[in-house]
């Protein structure tokens, strides 16, 4: 296991802990599959790692358009900001992909899985998507406290 739920800080709305625990069963299989693949690298373990990571983009895709989706509904005023991070860790997603399709060397995904991913999840939801979760909850703006 990569990401321990009991890891994951808890935000002020439901519906975000709950995305975010699908997000680490997700990880954490590709992960698992990483590891598989690592010891028997062969065409079959290739194939379920590509599906597994095109279900976890597909996923974050919803995930995050649902946050922005609120975001824009409640006017959240670093909206431009939380959606930028959003699209950053997007784009780093498909490059990593993209460059483990094209070489087929498991250590891309090994490294990102390890050194990137877990650290920018978990300050990810501790700093912009609790902000955010707050926000949605009490409707007080960050900016208001000089944080934007």
């Amino acid at each position: 296991m990569l990401i321990d739920k009991q890891d994951l800080p808890i935000v002020d709305m439901n519906f975000m802990n709950e995305v975010h625990i699908e997000d680490i069963e997700i990880i954490n299989e590709i992960f698992r599959l990483i590891l598989v693949c690592e010891t028997t690298p062969n065409e079959t373990n290739q194939q379920n790692i590509e599906i597994q990571y095109k279900k976890w983009f597909n996923h974050t895709v919803d995930h995050f358009q649902g946050e922005e989706i609120k975001m824009k509904e409640l006017s959240f005023p670093p909206y431009e900001f939380h959606k930028g991070e959003h699209d950053k860790a997007l784009a780093e997603m498909n490059a990593v992909f993209k460059q483990w399709q094209e070489s087929k060397d498991i250590k891309i995904l090994k490294i990102y899985f390890i050194e990137v991913l877990p650290n920018w999840l978990i300050q990810h939801i501790q700093s912009m998507d609790a902000v955010t979760a707050t926000f949605f909850k009490t409707g007080q703006s960050p900016c208001s406290a000089g944080i934007c």
